[in-house]
Order: structure tokens, then C-alpha cells, then sequence
């Protein structure tokens, strides 16, 4: 009797709907990627034009996974002689090294009372692979997270290129906005 008592309790006792993971499909319509640099004469903004990859995301933990390429040719940056710049053997190397990579996964946790979140992986450019981690920006509409902003700085010589003859900053910043829809 004390089973049944136990089982129909179990069956009338609401339970709560897990939200589903979101799997979103990266492309250049929902993702921008940019980097940012600076010379002694003036600043350096490329986006690339070709991204790919997959975001999957859990509502529940607040917990994501990020695995996105950038086809290092399709970098647009202000002139063609900075692109040349841009992609020579000496800074990004396209015609050796033509994509660039990265894969992490999101950490939420709690900072003086504010949640933050970290974006911890590995960046693989110029044919070398080292970790990143990104501060992202988790932005909503109602309880629906509509899009994921992260930034990070990193020094561009740990992965080789150079600084031009410290004409270029080392430190280079770069941002993903990831639109959900």
C-alpha cells in the first residue's frame, strides 16, 4: 500500500520542465569576429567576413561551449596595404596558416556578488595553439538569452608575429558577438 501511496504521489507532484540546450549553427549572418590593434600612426580594426562553427548553450547552468573558425583571408581592414600588412608572413601568415580557431567553454560564477562569466579555451593561429579566455557578456530579452558578446587581449607574439620593428602594439584585442535567434 505504502508503494502505491509513494507512486501516485510521484506521478501527481508537478515536475519541472528542464529548458533545452540551445544549438546554434555559426555563420557570418549571427557571428562577428574582430580584432584590434594599434600602430604608432594609427589603429587597426579587421573584421573577418568568413566565420563558422557551433555555440551549444545550457539555460539552466548558464554554461556554454564555443567552437568557431575564421577564414583568415576574408579579414577587412580599412585599406589594402594594411590588409597586405595584415596577412604577410610576418603577422598573420594566410598563405601558410589560412584559419584561425578557437574552442572553449563558458564558466559562470559568482564575483563580489555579481555573476560573471569567463570564456576559457584555446586559440590556435599561425599554425601555434594557446589559451585564451574571453570575458563575455550574456544578453537577454525576457528569460531568453539572445546574445553572447565576449572580449579578450592577448600578446600577438606568443603565437609569432611580429611587431613591424615595435611599430605595432604586441597587445591585440579581439570581440565575438554571437546573436541568438
Amino acid at each position: 500500500m505504502m508503494k502505491h501511496i509513494l507512486l501516485i504521489a510521484l506521478l501527481v507532484t508537478p515536475t519541472m520542465a528542464h529548458a533545452a540546450t540551445q544549438h546554434v549553427t555559426l555563420t557570418p549572418a549571427n557571428t562577428t569576429s574582430r580584432l584590434h590593434a594599434k600602430t604608432l600612426v594609427a589603429s587597426i580594426d579587421g573584421t573577418f567576413e568568413k566565420v563558422s562553427g557551433a555555440l551549444s548553450y545550457d539555460p539552466e547552468t548558464q554554461v556554454c561551449h564555443v567552437d568557431m573558425s575564421m577564414d583568415v583571408n576574408s579579414l577587412k581592414v580599412g585599406s589594402a596595404v594594411l590588409r597586405t600588412a595584415m596577412l604577410s608572413g610576418l603577422m598573420l601568415d594566410s598563405d601558410s596558416h589560412p584559419s584561425m580557431h578557437f574552442v572553449g567553454d563558458c564558466q559562470p560564477k559568482i564575483t563580489n556578488g555579481k555573476l560573471e562569466t569567463l570564456l576559457v579555451g584555446k586559440l590556435t593561429m599561425r599554425g601555434q595553439t594557446h589559451p585564451l579566455t574571453f570575458k563575455v557578456g550574456m544578453h537577454f530579452s525576457r528569460n531568453t538569452l539572445t546574445e553572447i558578446s565576449s572580449t579578450a587581449s592577448f600578446d600577438q607574439r606568443q603565437w609569432g608575429m611580429s611587431t613591424m620593428l615595435d611599430t605595432v602594439d604586441p597587445i591585440v584585442q579581439t570581440e565575438a558577438i554571437i546573436t541568438l535567434k
